[in-house]
């Protein structure tokens, strides 16, 4: 797993304990929940991309729904120390950025490269234009085409 990815679920993670006093049965839940993070982690080339698809997924909500349900349940935690998250969050606020940016350039060149078809394709339909091309490429093709039927249906040599 990518070390910025491993970061930012450690720091969710982390931010139960840092804020809750949380009994065995919570903990229970929040290590279930971040097996399945991990799993997203894992899948993720990015921190920009695991950030983009946490937010899209269902995980997303159920992280939030159990530090809630932490939060009525578990008193606050006077006794953890503060952690300083300004330097992981910059990280991936940076992460977002990039992937966010990285798949915006890549639509763009998707949109403004043509694929290798349609260039063929296009050269194809000049060169139909071009007076007798047009002719010489009809009979070529209904050779080819009547050589392609020849070879299903015709007889085989033994």
């Amino acid at each position: 797993m990518d070390k910025l990815i491993k970061q930012s679920i450690d720091a969710r993670k982390n931010a139960f304990s840092a804020s809750y006093k949380v009994d065995a049965e919570m903990q229970k839940k929040i290590d279930a929940l971040f097996a399945e993070i991990d799993k997203l982690g894992e899948k993720s080339k990015d921190a920009g991309e695991f950030e983009a698809e946490f937010q899209k997924s269902p995980l997303n909500q159920q992280y939030l729904d159990l530090f809630t349900e932490i939060a009525t349940k578990c008193a606050p935690n006077t006794a953890a120390p503060k952690v300083d998250t300004s330097g992981i969050s910059k990280t991936i606020a940076g992460g977002v950025a990039a992937g966010a940016l990285e798949s915006a350039a890549d639509d763009a060149l998707r949109r403004v490269v043509p694929t290798r078809a349609a260039v063929h394709q296009k050269a194809y339909d000049e060169v139909r234009k071009v007076p007798g091309a047009g002719n010489v490429i009809d009979v070529a093709e209904k050779a080819s085409y009547g050589a392609h039927l020849a070879k299903l249906f015709g007889r085989k040599k033994k």
